[in-house]
C-alpha cells in the first residue's frame, strides 16, 4: 500500500488527483500577489509570466476536478457525496445529478450561486 493510501484509506489515484487539485488551487491563490507585485514594479514581462502560470494552474485544477468526478461512482453522484467525490448540492441539500462545479478557479474565486454548494472531500 502506498503512502497516500496508507495515510487516508483513499485509493492512490483519488489521493493523487486530490493532491494535484489542492496544490494547483493553493498556488493559484499566491499568483495574484505576484502579479500585483510585478505591476507595482512596472515589470510587464513578469506580469505576463505570473498570469500565464496562474492560468495554467487554473486549467490544471479544473482538469483534476473533472478527473476526480469521472472516477467517483455514479451512485455517489445521485445518492449523495462519497469520500473522494466532487459534486454539487442544490437547494435543499440534494446533490445535483450531472451538475458541474461552478467556476472556483484561483483567478476568479467565484463562489457557488445561492442554493449550490461545492463539496470536495
Amino acid at each position: 500500500m502506498a503512502e497516500g493510501q496508507r495515510a487516508t484509506g483513499t485509493s492512490n489515484p483519488i489521493y493523487n488527483l486530490s493532491s494535484v487539485l489542492f496544490h494547483a488551487l493553493e498556488g493559484g491563490a499566491s499568483y495574484d500577489t505576484y502579479v500585483e507585485d510585478a505591476e507595482r514594479e512596472g515589470d510587464r514581462e513578469l506580469v505576463e509570466f505570473f498570469e500565464q502560470v496562474r492560468d495554467e494552474d487554473s486549467r490544471r485544477a479544473d482538469r483534476a476536478l473533472q478527473l476526480l468526478a469521472e472516477r467517483t461512482p455514479t451512485a455517489a453522484r445521485t445518492e449523495g457525496p462519497a469520500p473522494g467525490s466532487a459534486t454539487m448540492a442544490t437547494e435543499g441539500g440534494a446533490p445535483g445529478v450531472g451538475a458541474t462545479a461552478p467556476d472556483v478557479s484561483p483567478r476568479t474565486r467565484t463562489p457557488p450561486r445561492k442554493g449550490q454548494h461545492l463539496v470536495v472531500l
